[in-house]
């Protein structure tokens, strides 16, 4: 039973952190649109 509680614990794990970097991704490229659309209109 602790195996089992213990693969799924690390599995979320996993699947919270690639989450965490798809937001990160993203919100990083939204910002880089941003900043790039800005300097055009410049």
């Amino acid at each position: 039973m602790a195996t089992q509680i213990n693969q799924l614990g690390s599995m979320m794990a996993a699947d919270v952190l690639a989450w965490g970097a798809a937001v990160i991704g993203i919100a990083l490229t939204a910002s880089a649109v941003i900043w790039v659309m800005r300097l055009m209109r410049a």
